[in-house]
């Protein structure tokens, strides 16, 4: 009897499994058009704003404030393009890679900070135009910290409502929360009860103490690190909290905000130093003077802003996705990216998100 109840359980995990293999194969050949349609069907968890030359043609959900994963970046390279301009940087500078290790955590940034030396096989150093690349062509979340320290915590929040972003959250650095778990406790369930019940001031100042860490104590922080691997203190449930506690803002205030960064943010030379640095270049066609783009992902949701001018027009796009289950972030990982530039590059493509949103 039991050897039987066995072979029967044993059926129905092996028919999971191959469900489960089944639904991942068929998932992983999505498209464009399917996530189309999941947006479509999913509104509940979308925000987005579209402005097309002056004038707003989509706004849902628009100023519902989500965590901004790598978005945020645009952000420092604003700030990072203000202060070379202002002479306080020098983009020939030359950075020691020990430096940007200080801020580097292994296997936590899907290995965007590893590729982004492997392709350009530096030495013992790097350029702080390189470091900046890093940040937004690589998203490396260690290039992002070390330049947030060169321009200043500080000065980056004090100068948040010059831009227009005054429904933005203070920027806190990246990579300190990846290691709150561990700063805490040796105990998953133990950490992630103290980690959830914590002001927003007392999470500020415990990222503030890590960071400190961090660029202070190289030893304490290898400890710290070593320990979240071995003691497995970033569990699913932590995750979850974590990019909940990212940065948050809005989509009008991306949206706009790019507008912005073309109209009157940016100087001419400016504009040229941001389109050097940010994503856009390589995929911008003929008639675009600019096309600038960041995306950003978690496990729990994506997050992007795009600005593209031509001779005739421009666009602004802000799109954010949540994924609170993590049940769908997989495949849209793939195509994420793709679904934002076509929605700027293909007007009826576009015509067809705005249509199901309005109608």
């Amino acid at each position: 009897m039991l050897l039987k109840i066995g072979f029967i359980v044993l059926g129905l995990v092996i028919l999971y499994v191959t469900i489960q293999v089944i639904l991942y194969k068929r998932d992983m050949k999505k498209t464009k058009e399917d996530l189309l349609k999941y947006v479509e069907k999913n509104k509940e968890n979308l925000s987005v704003t579209i402005i097309e030359n002056e004038h707003v043609v989509l706004a849902w959900n628009a100023d519902r404030k989500t965590p901004l994963a790598s978005t945020v970046k645009l952000l420092v390279l604003f700030h990072f393009v203000k202060a070379v301009s202002k002479g306080d940087l020098n983009l020939d500078e030359m950075v020691e890679l020990s430096e940007l290790e200080r801020f580097y955590i292994d296997r936590t940034d899907g290995g965007a900070h590893k590729y982004w030396l492997e392709v350009n096989k530096f030495s013992k150093n790097a350029t702080l135009l390189d470091v900046a690349k890093g940040m937004m062509q690589y998203s490396s979340n260690a290039c992002t910290d070390y330049l947030i320290e060169r321009i200043g915590l500080k000065k980056i929040n004090d100068r948040m409502t010059c831009a227009g972003l005054t429904e933005h959250d203070e920027l806190i650095p990246l990579t300190p929360k990846l290691l709150w778990s561990a700063y805490v406790s040796n105990h998953r369930r133990d950490a992630l009860k103290q980690m959830s019940g914590v002001s927003d001031e007392q999470y500020k100042t415990l990222m503030n103490e890590i960071f400190a860490i961090m660029k202070n104590d190289p030893e304490r922080k290898m400890a710290l690190e070593e320990k979240m691997k071995k003691k497995n203190l970033l569990s699913f449930h932590i995750q979850s909290l974590l990019a909940q506690k990212l940065t948050k803002s809005t989509t009008n205030q991306y949206a706009h905000f790019m507008k912005r960064l073309n109209d009157d943010l940016l100087t001419e030379e400016e504009k040229r130093l941001f389109s050097q640095i940010v994503l856009g270049e390589t995929v911008k066609a003929e008639s675009d003077h600019s096309f600038w783009y960041k995306g950003g992902a978690t496990l729990f949701g994506f997050t992007s802003a795009l600005y593209r001018r031509t001779d005739t027009k421009s666009i602004s796009i802000s799109l954010f996705i949540n994924d609170p289950k993590a049940k769908n972030s997989y495949w849209i990982e793939r195509i994420f990216n793709q679904f934002v530039v076509t929605l700027a590059m293909d007007k009826a493509f576009r015509q067809r998100l705005i249509l199901a949103f309005t109608s």
